[in-house]
């Protein structure tokens, strides 16, 4: 895996995406000047060890367990655990956070929060978009129309 990161920056931190690290990759990521690995895989996906070796890395692991099925989940339940996920990586930018965020290797989940990730940070979902795309056009360019609405609802 490369370590050229792309990354947009929010306050005082900045976030990228790419997909499920690798313990070795982890401390590339580290030199890269990663602190936080924000992980978006239900438990089923999520191996043990990943809390593991990013705490062996010496960076900060965030949890966001949710399939893309959940941004379609009308359950206020569930729509609390996105906000609050939201919530959690939108302080750690604030507070300077340069955090990777990654799902599986399609990374649908990551532009879908990311785009949530903006919309709730008021950003206008035209250029919400085209932060999403910044971060590969071709995967970006898959996303529908409902999931994208579905994301911005979230907020």
């Amino acid at each position: 895996m490369s370590t050229s990161l792309s990354w947009f920056a929010v306050g005082a931190g900045k976030i990228t995406l790419g997909a499920r690290p690798t313990a070795d990759y982890m401390h590339a990521l580290r030199k890269q000047g990663v602190t936080h690995i924000a992980t978006i895989q239900t438990s089923e996906e999520n191996k043990p060890e990943l809390k593991a070796d990013v705490t062996a890395a010496a960076m900060h692991w965030l949890w966001l367990p949710f399939n893309v099925s959940d941004i379609f989940v009308q359950n206020d339940t569930e729509k609390a655990f996105l906000q609050q996920y939201l919530l959690e990586v939108a302080q750690t930018l604030k507070e300077g956070g340069r955090v990777y965020l990654h799902c599986d290797g399609t990374c649908e989940r990551c532009r879908l929060f990311l785009y949530a990730l903006c919309i709730y940070l008021k950003i206008p979902a035209s250029s919400a978009y085209a932060i999403v795309h910044s971060f590969g056009a071709d995967k970006a360019n898959q996303l529908s129309r409902r999931e994208l609405q579905q994301a911005a609802a979230i907020v």
